[in-house]
């Protein structure tokens, strides 16, 4: 098979402004979008000044990373040599830089990174610099992916999107003078092209998308009164028998009693005691120049289910 070179969407951006102009008509981007419709208190809270460092710090980290990817330049950065290693440890090999997409029409986005995977397919990523990865942030960034995915295939009809990616990068010194050092690859799944395109058409008629990944299945939500039920029998049940075991402690210690035992249950007083714990936040606080990962252990913790009413 032919090797596919990608077409170019002959948008004009403007770095400064931030705008995308194709034919004379400027075409919306996609952070906007995403803000106004699905995550609008994304920012609640943040002071200003905050976000205007992060976004002084993002833009630095991917210009650094954009010159080494055009012209092999290494600035010397922790995170240009994170990125590097990224990119070698999981067989990424770069095509673009801040590629753009678009539906020739209405939107507009440039993607962080294209990786050539084959002849045909390709994988796309984006750069995050933030120091939390929250469920929101990378729900978000899915989202933006996979709508760059569907302008991919879109502007490019015999190419495929075969990974999304987040690259979270970060090497920052903290307020307790420790290092906050990230260096992640994250798959995400896509989410379908004809969601993407029904959130895009949504927008555009001045209308409310209603999230798909977000509304209960009718069936669960025919359950929420015995959950609701369930969850107050529950804390009933925990209260009250804290009460006896707060009671029954208190007659055990009275009368120095250590257990107490029927034929089928045994009650068991224990002494108080001391507990040690090793402090890490200090202890990183305290040698920062410590290189300590070889004494983490890593452990999968599996999927569990919050349920808030």
């Amino acid at each position: 098979m032919d090797t596919i070179q990608l077409n170019e969407s002959g948008v004009v951006f403007n770095r400064e402004a931030h705008t995308y102009e194709l034919n004379g008509k400027y075409l919306s981007g996609i952070t906007d979008m995403l803000h106004r419709q699905l995550f609008p208190n994304e920012f609640d809270g943040v002071p200003e000044e905050a976000i205007q460092q992060a976004a002084l710090y993002g833009t630095s980290v991917h210009t650094s990373i954009e010159q080494f990817d055009s012209s092999w330049t290494n600035d010397g950065t922790q995170e240009v040599a994170d990125y590097i290693d990224i990119c070698h440890n999981n067989a990424l090999t770069h095509e673009r830089s801040e590629y753009c997409v678009t539906d020739g029409a209405n939107w507009a986005s440039n993607i962080d990174k294209v990786f050539r995977l084959s002849s045909d397919t390709f994988a796309l990523a984006d750069i995050k610099t933030f120091g939390t990865m929250t469920a929101d942030k990378q729900e978000k960034a899915r989202w933006q992916l996979s709508i760059y995915a569907y302008l991919f295939e879109l502007q490019n009809p015999n190419a495929t999107v075969g990974n999304l990616y987040i690259i979270h990068l970060r090497n920052k010194i903290k307020a307790d003078g420790s290092t906050d050092h990230i260096a992640n690859l994250i798959e995400v799944d896509r989410i379908p092209s004809e969601v993407c395109k029904k959130l895009l058409d949504t927008d555009l008629a001045g209308e409310q998308f209603e999230n798909p990944f977000t509304k209960i299945p009718a069936d669960i939500a025919e359950q929420e009164e015995e959950i609701r039920y369930l969850m107050q029998t529950k804390r009933d049940a925990e209260e009250r028998l804290n009460e006896l075991k707060a009671s029954i402690l208190e007659r055990m210690e009275a009368t120095q009693a250590r257990t107490w035992s029927t034929e089928t249950m045994k009650l068991t007083r224990k002494l108080p005691s001391t507990r040690s714990s090793f402090d890490l936040n200090r202890f990183k606080g305290d040698y920062p120049e410590l290189d300590y990962s070889s004494y983490m252990r890593t452990s999968t913790v599996g999927s569990s289910l919050l349920i808030t009413i």
